[in-house]
């Protein structure tokens, strides 16, 4: 399973327990006692409520500058603080890989440990995943502590996180540290499909680094363009994750744009922002909060810059 960072202080309306799933062990989110959110009673729907970041690139040195000349710690740290500020209303926080800087060192991790420790002791779980500019090994250096003893597969960090109305399946696309395509390989397809098949109703979320199409020149600004800039194996990833109708989106980073689009098949795709490398000033830098409900997920945009235009953007994504 992915890196799961426990909470520190006491737990209240969050309750984890260890798992196993199919072909490997997993973290189970168990539904809330009784006691629940302050504001739910009987009338009030029943919710799975996630922090999505992505793209942190944090660096061993905390002052480190993106070319943009944006302080990717300084970012981290505005966000983590608006996301404790919620924590009675939130289940988790994923980071939806590239947690590093340019090449998964391990001091890139240590930094980045020690500012999500704030999180932990506000009683928040928090999830990771990697990219292309991570680095299994030093990553599972700077978090032993958690690394899971039976993962699903020895070569790639998944895992699956059971909610109340969905369940979130994280998936791992880093293929070759600090360089630009991603795969899954055949490996997790076959796990990701005996996955699905063992579970047909309950709605999925897919989290994965990537973009699924192999070039999208539109949003990553390299010259000249890497030849394969996203998955690799996309086309049989998408054609696994349209074949099976409880798989309602997949959310991605990867290529510091937001944006949510809809296929032919009802499959949502949902491209994360930046939420400390920023590629493009003018385009929004942050993280989303989404609210899964039993039939639909809602998404807010909520940007470092309040002021920025698309910030409080709000979309809902019907389940097909």
């Amino acid at each position: 399973m992915p890196i799961h960072l426990p909470p520190i202080a006491p737990l209240t309306r969050r309750r984890f327990l260890h798992g196993s799933a199919l072909a490997g062990a997993a973290m189970t989110l168990k539904p809330f006692s009784p006691r629940g959110r302050a504001a739910e009673d009987d009338t009030t729907p029943v919710t799975d409520r996630w922090a999505l970041l992505a793209d942190t690139h944090i660096d061993a040195d905390p002052a480190t500058r993106s070319p943009q000349d944006v302080c990717m710690a300084d970012n981290l740290k505005q966000v983590l603080a608006e996301v404790i500020a919620m924590r009675d209303q939130l289940d988790a926080v994923v980071i939806n890989g590239d947690c590093a800087y340019i090449e998964g060192l391990r001091g890139d991790y240590d930094t980045l440990a020690k500012l999500l420790h704030p999180v932990s002791e506000a009683g928040l779980p928090i999830h990771l995943t990697l990219g292309n500019h991570d680095d299994r090994g030093p990553f599972y250096d700077a978090f032993a502590d958690h690394r899971p003893d039976a993962p699903p597969i020895d070569d790639k960090h998944i895992g699956v996180i059971e909610g109340r109305q969905v369940d979130w399946v994280m998936l791992d696309s880093l293929r070759f540290v600090n360089m630009t395509e991603g795969e899954l390989g055949q490996a997790q397809l076959e796990w990701l499909d005996r996955r699905l098949a063992a579970a047909p109703d309950k709605p999925v979320i897919l989290i994965g680094h990537h973009y699924p199409e192999k070039q999208r020149e539109d949003v990553i600004p390299i010259d000249p363009p890497p030849p394969i800039p996203g998955l690799v194996d996309g086309d049989a990833f998408l054609d696994l994750a349209r074949r099976r109708d409880q798989v309602k989106a997949y959310i991605y980073g990867h290529s510091h744009f937001w944006g949510v689009q809809t296929d032919d098949h009802g499959l949502h795709q949902v491209n994360l922002p930046p939420t400390a490398y920023v590629f493009r000033p003018e385009l929004p830098s942050g993280w989303v909060l989404a609210t899964a409900h039993a039939d639909h997920m809602t998404l807010e945009l909520r940007a470092v810059d309040p002021q920025h235009p698309r910030h409080g953007e709000k979309t809902d994504l019907r389940w097909r």
